[in-house]
């Protein structure tokens, strides 16, 4: 079938039309291709520099690091060993302050904390002690600044103050839990206290340091 010159001149414009077409779709994927993988080489050329900063501050976190652990080294070495934070022991101690005074220890209880993690995720553990006291402020405060300064960390967390009379009115509702010099001479108003004492004990992982 013969074409006409119209035919030929249409037909080759389609043809044309054809190639410039899939040229240009062809152009435009390499173009897109191109553009993704540009882009792809600035997200690894941005993670390389990243790189390359986190481990130029290895050397500093390094040296922090160290001072870290030597900073908790030398917290670890005012905290109570473990055995001293069991109840008897405990109260043992805090006893030994009260007695050149005229404090009686009423009552002395372990404060659990209720949020505290397992001791396994915890390098350290804070013990809470509660102790019902009565006495006069005078011996309460030297109590008070005895356990302060106690060779280990303790911590007053709470005082609680309520009156009650004077050492004479309450002689006989002490009764035997005070001899005769503990409720001797001079009239001072006498108070029920509550103190709330705390520390902590350090443990490396599951070996316990102190």
């Amino acid at each position: 079938m013969r074409l006409t010159d119209k035919q030929k001149v249409i037909l080759t414009a389609a043809v044309f039309a054809i190639v410039v077409g899939g040229l240009g779709a062809l152009n435009y994927l390499k173009f897109k291709e191109r553009s993704d993988l540009l882009a792809q080489i600035d997200r690894y050329l941005e993670e390389e520099q990243a790189a390359t900063a986190k481990i130029k501050q290895i050397p500093e976190l390094q040296e922090k690091r160290r001072k870290l652990i030597k900073i908790i080294d030398q917290y670890a070495e005012i905290l109570p060993k473990e055995e001293h934070v069991q109840q008897d022991n405990f109260v043992n101690i805090i006893d030994g302050y009260r007695k050149d005074t005229k404090i009686i220890i009423q009552k002395a209880e372990y404060v659990a904390n209720k949020d505290r993690k397992e001791p396994k995720q915890q390098s350290f553990l804070r013990h809470r002690y509660r102790f019902k006291l009565l006495g006069t402020m005078p011996d309460f405060i030297e109590f008070v600044n005895k356990i302060e300064n106690h060779t280990r960390f303790l911590k007053v967390d709470a005082i609680k103050v309520k009156p009650l009379g004077t050492s004479e009115q309450m002689g006989d509702e002490l009764g035997d839990q005070a001899d005769d010099a503990e409720l001797a001479a001079a009239i001072e108003p006498v108070k029920e206290i509550e103190l709330t004492i705390s520390t902590y004990t350090y443990s490396r992982g599951q070996e316990k340091k102190i």
